[in-house]
């Protein structure tokens, strides 16, 4: 069962780590598979990170007068420890920039507000992923980042039920090996993911894997001059006007992925 507050999801997130941890050492030694199998990113791709994170999360922060400059600043030095929204907080809380009186109440709001993230979810990410379920094609989830942050957000969007495998790691490359290594149990893999770079390493490797790169942008968001624009597309934005070394389907929306 998954629980309503980030307290609560401590649990889940850990077995899934370690569900995960297991399926990546065991993924070369599985049986060999028949037929397809789709391989999606998560952030980006299923869900819309931007708006959770630099809009919506930073917007929290901000109700209690935390500067964005200053939470800005404090999240690139929490990232590399593994970030989670608590040790964001109390990292501002250490440097003086929330007072303790605040702490317990901005933690209440954050889990409050971030326990069910499915809202985050792209109109069409949860029909895709029922369609694939519907037609027995198995699903796997390769996600790069910090694997606890990772784990919060996909229990948070109530959509880990739809993958064989979820596989999360913050290294380079891991997502093409993991590929690779899936590559020897199916006739056929289809890989959707925002960053071309993540696709052109799988190309690399395996040359008749079916890749689309998908953009979540907007064609007019693109080339905004407008601030908020930018700011509500920060990260996708970047993935977008990326040059691939191979090619790659593009679409921007998973209606446009077919098999």
């Amino acid at each position: 069962m998954i629980k309503g507050s980030i307290e609560g999801i401590e649990d889940d997130v850990g077995a899934m780590k370690a569900t995960c941890e297991a399926a990546v050492a065991g993924v070369k030694r599985s049986n060999m598979d028949r037929g397809q199998a789709f391989l999606l990113d998560f952030d980006h791709t299923l869900f819309d990170t931007d708006r959770f994170f630099w809009v919506d999360v930073r917007a929290a922060f901000a109700r209690f007068a935390i500067d964005a400059k200053i939470w800005e600043e404090s999240y690139g030095v929490v990232w590399p420890t593994g970030y989670s929204l608590d040790k964001h907080l109390e990292h501002l809380a250490r440097q003086g920039w929330v007072a303790d009186s605040v702490v317990a109440q901005l933690k209440g709001v954050l889990r409050e507000r971030f326990a069910d993230l499915r809202s985050y979810l792209f109109p069409d990410s949860e029909p895709f992923l029922k369609r694939l379920q519907t037609e027995k094609i198995p699903c796997f989830l390769l996600s790069f980042g910090d694997p606890a942050w990772q784990a919060y957000k996909v229990t948070g969007a109530r959509i880990s039920g739809f993958f064989h495998e979820v596989f999360f790691t913050a290294q380079e490359q891991a997502k093409a090996e993991v590929v690779e290594a899936l590559a020897g149990r199916f006739a056929r893999l289809d890989m959707v993911d925002n960053d071309p770079r993540e696709l052109d390493r799988v190309k690399a490797r395996l040359t008749q894997i079916d890749t689309f790169w998908i953009s979540r942008v907007p064609a007019e968001a693109l080339e905004s001059p407008d601030p908020a624009v930018r700011e509500r597309f920060r990260e996708a934005r970047g993935y977008a006007t990326l040059t691939p070394e191979f090619s790659h389907r593009r679409c921007t929306t998973l209606d446009e992925v077919s098999w």
